[in-house]
């Protein structure tokens, strides 16, 4: 650990040299060709193949793999903490992430060093929306991701207008357990819920993911619980209702209304939000959008998933609560 913290001082002071040498004045856009961007997270790579930029991409963060196109990308290191050797060496411009206080002390470090920084808001639906158009405007694209954000918003109210149509179920979205994390308002996930069709049981959570109380929770008798906690391989999947059926009074285990879901269908704040909530409407109201399909829970695989509209195909419900985005 020691001679690799030495070896990095060492080198990156030259690497910066390389690179701000090198670079022009003016930031970098789709047009002037030069454009070489790292994505941190999986929000930042799907919003950057909704705007044609994935071939712009040289590096990435680790533990992702979805676009599929970004599965041969050199590693950069954890999203908290940005590789500064290796962002460099690979003479990135312009490093797209999600904001996090985590990620700060690393942040601010590349900045030093010259590295164009965007941090993106993802931790809200509005906010995600925002920047979509941030990034678009960063990048020389605003008027392709204003189209994004409008047929998002297009498409999130024509699903709500169906879901209208029924009484709301109760809904318990858990992003993580031991201890017990819920999707609380303002989180994408809160408005995925309710164009959905359903009554989020958190809604009065007073941040967008947060640490609840089991107790609390099976007090309010969900209707419908999805759990997208596990990402490790080989966790369940599919309508079983798992470790929720030691509550069996519970309404959704009753009716066998419990969904394990893999986190990347339904965690990662961007494009994909109609997709996420279509897929979501299916386990609240199947009588109005059909079941979903059992292979619809599980990971991705290659081919990517079928796009609809400006939604790209293919977290973060990481270890923080509903995925670091």
């Amino acid at each position: 650990m020691v001679r690799t913290g030495l070896l990095l001082l060492a080198r990156v002071p030259v690497l910066a040299l390389l690179w701000a040498c090198s670079s022009g004045a003016s930031p970098p856009t789709a047009g002037s060709g030069a454009l070489r961007i790292a994505a941190m997270g999986p929000a930042a790579a799907e919003m950057l193949d909704s705007l044609g930029l994935l071939d712009n991409v040289v590096g990435v963060g680790d533990f992702f793999d979805w676009p599929p196109a970004v599965r041969s990308l050199p590693r950069l290191g954890p999203f908290s903490a940005p590789n500064a050797e290796r962002v460099l060496g690979l003479r990135v411009n312009l490093l797209v992430t999600s904001r996090s206080a985590a990620a700060s002390p690393s942040i601010t470090r590349l900045r030093d060093l010259g590295v164009r920084v965007l941090e993106l808001e993802t931790s809200t639906y509005e906010g995600t929306l925002a920047s979509i158009v941030e990034l678009g405007r960063a990048v020389g694209k605003e008027r392709e991701a204003r189209a994004v954000e409008q047929q998002i918003r297009a498409r999130m109210a024509a699903l709500a207008r169906r879901a209208a149509t029924v009484a709301r179920r109760r809904v318990l979205f858990v992003v993580g357990r031991d201890p017990l994390y819920v999707a609380g308002p303002g989180s994408h996930i809160d408005e995925m819920i309710t164009a959905a069709g359903g009554e989020n049981i958190a809604h009065d959570a007073t941040s967008a993911y947060q640490l609840a109380s089991v107790e609390a929770m099976l007090e309010r008798m969900p209707e419908v619980i999805v759990d997208i906690s596990e990402n490790r391989p080989g966790a369940l999947r599919g309508r079983e209702n798992g470790s929720w059926g030691q509550w069996s009074f519970l309404p959704a285990v009753a009716a066998k209304r419990v969904y394990w879901v893999d986190p990347d269908r339904l965690s990662i704040p961007g494009p994909r939000l109609p997709d996420m909530t279509e897929l979501l409407a299916r386990m609240i109201h199947p009588e109005i959008f059909g079941a979903p399909a059992p292979g619809e829970l599980g990971p991705f695989e290659s081919p990517a998933p079928a796009r609809r509209g400006a939604a790209p195909a293919g977290s973060a419900a990481a270890t923080t609560p509903a995925g670091t985005p």
